[in-house]
């Protein structure tokens, strides 16, 4: 049985028989609504995350280079947890208005968590978020994952900066991974990408990157359940 456990002294949180579900959905917002889109995004992740104990974490982000390209990164207990927020009335709200605020470009990435680990997200004007697409070559991916889990969890564990890191591969292409990040600041990023366990880590997995990409996002609205520790054996 794979379990969600608490990060803080690893005390079992959340037990589930099933990987959870991680999607990340890239969507176009139109010009002109903006403010509308950031409201019923605001009003979704918050209801859920407040009344859905299976919703674990929401967060929506924006483009730093594109105003009106957003993105919602999604992580839910189980499918049941997923099921029953799509049938919420926050959701449903969100559908609703969906025609009014967003354009036709619509993207669900579905993604299989490898690994998933957050403090409370107790949001400020200085979080920064990093989403990172990397793909690796195939002979080396069990290996990747062994050592991008470890660094992730050590990161969590001794970086007080660290607020939440999360790995996990394309359903479709395993060999494709995507990182979400969030950190304190500017200055809790840059101190751990000169941490020990960071700089092995880059070491250790040059070799295995066939593509490695970054999309400069802006963090909108965050919120979780705070508390989550995921590792896929």
């Amino acid at each position: 049985m794979k379990k969600l456990t608490a990060l803080l002294g690893l005390t079992m949180a959340i037990t589930v028989n099933a990987t959870p579900v991680m999607n990340i959905f890239e969507l176009g917002v139109k010009k002109g609504a903006e403010a509308q889109y950031n409201a019923v995004a605001e009003h979704n992740i918050s209801t859920s995350i407040q009344n859905e104990k299976g919703t674990l974490a929401m967060y929506s982000v924006k483009s730093k280079t594109d105003p009106n390209m957003a993105y919602m990164v999604e992580i839910y207990a189980d499918q049941k947890a997923y099921e029953t927020h799509r049938t919420s009335p926050q959701y449903q709200a969100f559908l609703t208005a969906s025609p009014e605020i967003l354009t036709d470009h619509k993207k669900r990435i579905a993604l299989v968590p490898q690994f998933l680990g957050g403090k409370k997200v107790v949001q400020t004007p200085e979080m920064r978020t990093n989403y990172v697409p990397v793909e690796v070559k195939p002979e080396y991916n069990e290996q990747f994952k062994k050592i991008v889990t470890a660094e992730m969890a050590q990161s969590l564990k001794v970086e007080e900066g660290v607020i939440a890191m999360y790995a996990a591969t394309e359903q479709e292409n395993p060999n494709k991974w995507i990182f979400f990040e969030i950190y304190a600041n500017d200055a809790a990023y840059q101190h751990h990408r000169e941490t020990p366990h960071f700089q092995d880590y880059l070491k250790q997995t040059q070799k295995m990157l066939k593509e490695k990409s970054y999309v400069e996002i802006r963090p909108a609205f965050l919120s979780n359940q705070g508390n989550l520790y995921f590792n896929q054996p």
